[in-house]
């Protein structure tokens, strides 16, 4: 692609591209407006060079448009908007909306496992942006990690909402996506639907919690991958990680029912649900009437609310501040003192030992942010430990 032609008359290419089966994302400069978007090529002659039959690429192609089209009419806080789209030297395209940030796969490589309460949150906003999509009638069809993506502020944004409906349509001929995330009816052929979605919805839930996905690994070879999809029945997340909630076992369960028929009924309901399970995270009775509780925070809503707010703080100071600088790491650590406090105590261990860890190579293993970090991350393993 030619990065010194305007696309459509106003798209000027920048960096890029991204790389996949089905086409090319560039990061472009839309010079009638003066904002920064993302453009997703078709790749319609990379699939035919590939073996596709031209009258099955042209009509793949034709169904691209359609998709961009339905979702341009969505437009929610917590999916990635498409702004429009076009032809460009004989390949369609579509402008999104260009999201800054890190995907939940990055997040989750980053590790420590995530803190349960920003688990829950993500998958609440999650559950937000797919039932908006759902009410328009819009089936993502490949919810994973890679297409979730965390914005700046901290806050949930999804991106190639229905798009990869086209991936199954040329699975035949080209390498698909991960099958770590397929629900099982659409493992014996079927297009899929909105329970289809939950179902991926809920093994997103289960590696935020594990830190694995509840079926294979990405090494596994992918029929292997889906029989187990079909015919096993994971483990709760709580087997693999003590003080995951009895209600987040069970949501998880329920998501990951076989008949889709089992599944809740909408993403809205599941959003509902894990709204509520976000206030069972609460200051437990014996850590409630502790003098290091603080009284802000005396309430399953203000601990929340307070983990949220250092959450989106942490997010600001790591624009601003070198990993090493204090605002920094006073921030982590009052977050992972908050989350231990939510009840989550060896979600505060996990982020204790992180910072630990990252003190030692920033200061050395005697400074005092190092000892403290250390301090920190014992204090949250013996209360972990009593829990």
């Amino acid at each position: 692609m030619d990065s010194s032609t305007l696309i459509g008359g106003h798209l000027r290419l920048k960096d890029g591209p991204v790389s996949g089966a089905m086409g090319d994302v560039w990061t472009a400069e839309d010079t009638r407006l003066g904002r920064t978007v993302a453009v997703k090529f078709f790749a319609r002659r990379r699939l035919m060079q590939q073996g596709v039959p031209t009258e099955f690429a042209e009509s793949t192609a034709r169904m691209f448009q359609r998709e961009g089209h339905a979702m341009a009419r969505l437009n929610h806080r917590r999916v990635a908007q498409i702004y429009g789209g076009g032809e460009h030297d004989g390949e369609f395209y579509i402008v999104m909306e260009y999201v800054e940030g890190r995907s939940l796969a990055e997040h989750l490589r980053a590790g420590p496992r995530l803190p349960l309460e920003r688990t829950v949150r993500w998958t609440r906003q999650i559950c937000e942006g797919v039932g908006a999509a759902h009410t328009a009638e819009v089936i993502h069809r490949d919810i994973k990690p890679d297409n979730i993506m965390i914005t700046r502020q901290g806050d949930v944004k999804l991106i190639d909402f229905g798009l990869a409906y086209l991936t199954d349509a040329t699975q035949t001929h080209t390498v698909a996506g991960t099958p770590l995330y397929k629900a099982p009816e659409r493992w014996l052929g079927e297009t899929g639907n909105e329970r289809s979605d939950l179902y991926s919805v809920g093994c997103v839930l289960y590696e935020m919690l594990t830190g694995r996905p509840p079926f294979g690994t990405p090494q596994d070879d992918a029929m292997t991958v889906g029989r187990m999809h079909q015919d096993e029945v994971p483990a709760p997340p709580s087997a693999h990680r003590p003080g995951v909630p009895a209600q987040l076992d069970n949501l998880v369960r329920a998501l990951l029912a076989k008949a889709p028929a089992e599944r809740p009924g909408s993403a809205q309901k599941v959003a509902h649900t894990v709204g509520e399970i976000l206030n069972v995270l609460d200051v437990t009775d014996d850590l409630a009437g502790r003098a290091d509780a603080p009284d802000a925070h005396g309430s399953n809503a203000g601990l929340s609310r307070g983990i949220e707010a250092l959450d989106s703080r942490i997010f600001e100071l790591e624009l601003r501040f070198q990993p090493s600088d204090q605002p920094l790491i006073d921030a982590r650590a009052e977050h992972a003192d908050l989350t231990g406090q939510s009840g989550d105590t060896r979600g505060a261990a996990a982020l204790y030992n992180q910072l630990a860890r990252d003190c030692q190579d920033f200061f050395g293993p005697y400074d005092v942010r190092t000892l403290d970090a250390f301090e920190g991350l014992a204090r949250w393993n013996s209360r972990a430990r009593t829990n």
